[in-house]
């Protein structure tokens, strides 16, 4: 636990450091449904320009996963096990509001259970792109669903987050 605060602090240092204008901080959190169920938080910063932003975001993402019980797929906590995912995202907005469309770009790496001896658990990385639209609800609040693709627990990625 204790590497991955330390990793959380210098990935923060240095993603300061990369802006030259003091940067904005920025939470996100994000339910997830579907196959994998869960939650994202994050934290990070936002260097917003005349024309254009970019905001920097380290994010934990923890999923459910039901494994395959039989013929059927089961959702009982002994049969399940979770994919935690600590990411860095990018994401590069068009206009200094932070709203209407924007790019991501993501890299970090997932932690891969065991599954009932049937698989080793693992560390892989992740890599992926994608869009977003930037929807502002009040007092820079923000809703923004998004997908991207690539490497990652799972290859197509769609979300909901709500950022502030």
């Amino acid at each position: 636990m204790m590497k991955k605060v330390i990793l959380v602090i210098l990935i923060l240092i240095t993603t300061t450091l990369i802006f030259a204008e003091i940067p904005k901080p920025v939470f996100v959190i994000s339910p997830t449904t579907g196959v994998f169920s869960g939650i994202r938080v994050g934290f990070g910063v936002a260097n917003i320009q005349e024309n254009h932003v970019w905001e920097m975001t380290l994010n934990y993402k923890n999923e459910l996963i039901s494994h395959v019980a039989g013929p059927e797929i089961t959702f009982k906590s002994f049969n399940s096990g979770y994919f935690d995912s600590i990411y860095l995202q990018a994401n590069t907005f068009w206009n200094p509001d932070r709203k209407n469309s924007f790019l991501i770009f993501k890299i970090g790496v997932f932690m891969f259970p065991s599954l009932n001896g049937l698989m080793d658990g693992g560390i892989f990385p992740i890599v992926s792109f994608g869009y977003g639209y930037s929807f502002i609800l009040k007092n820079k609040f923000y809703l923004r669903p998004s997908i991207d693709i690539g490497l990652q627990s799972n290859i197509i990625n769609v979300g909901l987050a709500i950022t502030f």
